[in-house]
């Protein structure tokens, strides 16, 4: 990782945009994986069979995946969802009896969930503090607070934010986040913005619009990656 001044005008390098589920998917490639937040509300209804379901595209290329989530859609007795995989009723905040039951694993997979958090560097610390977690990896995604999407349609006065989330992170913000909670940050690559549930959401003049302005918004991404959707990165619990 690139050493940082944490000067205004600091030049900082990355990688090009990359796709999320299929880079997140292509890490986990052959591991023994915890997917916490699996479930993904929206993955029953509309992303099952079409590449979209993060935790759908880890079972297809890990060794095994075992999902924790609190959501109430998930039943009780849980959720098969693959030969290889499953997903649990489960606290991601308190998992040392679910580690207990897996047994050993290769990493930790938190997409799209840090942003949710009341206290992210207080989770990540918690991870740092469990032995069991020594030497795993922490695979993660979350939004960039720089977007360029957020920055077009705050021209119009609006602002692309779900309400659960609790904070938007930058390039930098997340590197002293990792700084401060003593996690290895290993990787840090931006990723495309995709608007599949607004598109599915429109009519057929609608799709074609988002189809469009996606098209536009991942060129400008491929330009300018720091103002990219989003943020992948790979961290190693000590």
């Amino acid at each position: 990782m690139q050493a940082l001044q944490y000067r205004a005008l600091e030049r900082i390098r990355t990688p090009r945009p990359v796709d999320r589920v299929k880079t997140l998917s292509g890490w986990a490639l052959g591991k023994r994986i915890l997917d916490l937040g699996a479930l993904d509300e929206t993955a029953l209804e509309q992303k099952q069979g079409n590449g979209r379901w993060l935790h759908a595209e880890l079972c297809g290329s890990a060794r095994e995946v075992l999902g924790i989530d609190n959501s109430e859609k998930l039943p009780a007795e849980g959720l098969v969802t693959a030969p290889n995989g499953r997903i649990i009723k489960g606290d991601i905040f308190d998992f040392g009896g679910v580690l207990e039951e897996f047994g050993a694993l290769d990493a930790l997979v938190a997409g799209e969930l840090i942003e949710h958090l009341p206290d992210t560097l207080g989770w990540l610390l918690s991870l740092r503090g469990n032995r069991r977690l020594s030497g795993v990896e922490l695979l993660f995604s979350t939004p960039n607070a720089c977007s360029w999407y957020n920055a077009i349609v705050g021209v119009a006065g609006c602002e692309s934010t779900h309400q659960d989330h609790l904070q938007v992170y930058s390039y930098k913000t997340l590197r002293t986040l990792f700084d401060r909670s003593g996690l290895d940050l290993l990787e840090l690559t931006p990723y495309h913005a995709r608007f599949d549930e607004m598109r599915e959401s429109s009519g057929a003049v609608g799709r074609v619009a988002v189809t469009l302005f996606q098209g536009g918004v991942n060129v400008l991404e491929s330009v300018f990656p720091m103002l990219s959707g989003g943020w992948l990165g790979r961290a190693r619990i000590p």
